[in-house]
């Protein structure tokens, strides 16, 4: 991992730069992911800041913290980037793991029993709402996706002015269903 460490209206001294990026490299153990981070210190009369930006897996990570001291700034900033990349690390696993299927009975959403792995059961068809009214773009629909973090999202194409379905797909890329 690359670490950059930046003074702003401080001075960095080689003890407070050495110990930043020991408590920063310890972040590499949560992701094998994180390939840059950015660490700027800045001082403010009595205040000392801490802002750390981590570049991992197409995703940018920043934590900012202010204290009084500058290397308790840093044990905190550091702290928080943890619990964002614990965050960060099990979002992208749970979306690795294979969904139960469920059965044909048609449901809403809120009434879905939960589901246990182990057990079976019969077919469940659960009524989504993601679908959109207005006439959308392949674009636009892909960036209402990530926006909502939905799976799939039914609209009328602003193009063909037929139905078209974005989804997912399970290799991280976006799909695109439409009639002939």
């Amino acid at each position: 991992m690359e670490i950059t460490t930046t003074g702003r209206h401080f001075k960095l001294t080689p003890e407070i730069k050495d110990l930043a990026e020991r408590r920063i490299q310890k972040l590499e153990r949560f992701s094998d992911l994180v390939r840059e981070a950015h660490l700027v210190l800045t001082q403010e009369k009595y205040r000392h800041i801490a802002e750390l930006s981590l570049y991992a897996s197409g995703s940018e990570l920043v934590s900012r913290e202010e204290t009084p001291e500058m290397v308790s700034s840093i044990d905190r900033v550091v702290d928080r980037m943890e619990r964002q990349l614990k965050k960060l690390h099990t979002r992208m696993k749970d979306r690795k793991t294979p969904r139960v299927v469920p059965s044909f009975a048609v449901v809403e959403e809120a009434e879905l029993p939960e589901v246990e792995p182990e057990e079976e059961y019969s077919p469940v068809v659960v009524r989504g709402f993601q679908y959109s009214t207005n006439p959308l773009t392949v674009e636009e629909a892909i960036r209402l996706l990530r926006e909502k973090d939905w799976e799939l999202l039914l609209f009328p194409n602003s193009r063909t002015g037929r139905p078209a379905l974005v989804h997912l797909r399970a290799d991280g890329n976006f799909g695109l269903v439409e009639p002939e």
